[in-house]
């Protein structure tokens, strides 16, 4: 097969997953599905590059499961759609060969007996906040991966996958220091010259989000478990404050 065509079906199949998003399970596109999905997990140039939800969802009932857990508007299910799949069309196109597009974070959703609920649309870190950041330049600092950090909690937090969340945040605060002239976390938290309302905030950063997400992220197995809920987790009004103090120094 021509990489053309590999681009213009997975192209269409873009389009299907669309009218699936919009329309449900009773969509006319079943037996389209079937076939082109089964075409491209067969085609060994095409299969390693898919989604793993285009591997599980066999037909359309398993993709409208999947998607509608996962997003419950639908737009936001078709921008996710094209974010996975039209990088990977791209790089079928030779014209397009250059700027594939970055794929973000896939949502995933495990099937077991003791499930991750999806809290919907509701972000973790403003998207405002983000748009904040990604229109500084610093000099001195790269913020992409901090601004991927924001992205990929939203897409955690939202998912249900609240271990993912509480590692994210961990994540997010040994990254920051050397923006506020210190090597750790805990000194922020302790000896920036910033408002006293600033330091009380970071300080339940340190003491109780680093410490959750130590727990899980450093304890053994154990014969029992417990899972943590969204308000264990939640500390985006922290997370908040410390990047509008990131977004004000740096500006």
């Amino acid at each position: 097969m021509k990489n053309s065509e590999r681009a213009e079906k997975i192209g269409r199949f873009r389009d299907i997953l669309w009218v699936i998003a919009e329309k449900g399970p009773s969509a006319p596109v079943a037996e389209e599905y079937r076939i082109l999905r089964g075409e491209l997990v067969a085609d060994k140039e095409v299969v390693e590059l898919l989604p793993e939800f285009v591997i599980e969802c066999r037909n359309i009932r398993d993709f409208w499961n999947y998607i509608q857990r996962a997003f419950s508007k639908y737009a936001e299910r078709s921008q996710y759609i094209e974010a996975q799949l039209l990088p990977i069309e791209r790089q079928f196109r030779p014209e397009r060969q250059r700027t594939p597009g970055i794929r973000p974070l896939e949502v995933r959703i495990e099937y077991s007996p003791i499930r991750p609920a999806a809290l919907g649309v509701h972000k973790f870190v403003s998207e405002t906040r983000i748009a904040q950041l990604r229109t500084l330049s610093p000099a001195t600092f790269d913020l992409r991966k901090l601004i991927r950090l924001c992205e990929e909690i939203n897409v955690a937090y939202t998912g249900g996958a609240l271990l993912a969340t509480a590692m994210l945040t961990r994540a997010i605060l040994d990254h920051v220091p050397p923006i506020f002239a210190v090597s750790s976390f805990s000194q922020v938290a302790n000896n920036y010259a910033g408002a006293r309302s600033f330091k009380e905030t970071m300080d339940r950063l340190d003491k109780a989000a680093r410490k959750i997400a130590d727990g899980y992220l450093h304890g053994q197995i154990r014969a029992k478990e417990t899972l943590p809920e969204p308000q264990q987790v939640n500390f985006e009004a922290e997370i908040d404050a410390l990047l509008a103090e990131i977004v004000r120094t740096l500006s």
